[in-house]
């Protein structure tokens, strides 16, 4: 939180396992919110069905 009783939040999203920069995306970053709503599609390319059938969304 800001000095101004504000925050500027985002979300991080990881596919696990996995360490590589793919399996990694992140929100646009909401500013001078408290109660922030994301209406975002965020999608993982390169990722069969089989494989993000193993994986866990964290």
């Amino acid at each position: 939180m800001d000095s101004n009783g504000l925050a500027d939040p985002y979300v991080k999203l990881h596919l696990l396992p996995g360490a590589s920069k793919s399996n990694k995306l992140r929100t646009k970053t909401l500013k001078n919110t408290l109660n922030p709503v994301w209406n975002e599609t965020l999608v993982y390319h390169g990722i069969t069905d089989e494989e993000m059938s193993r994986k866990t969304l964290r």
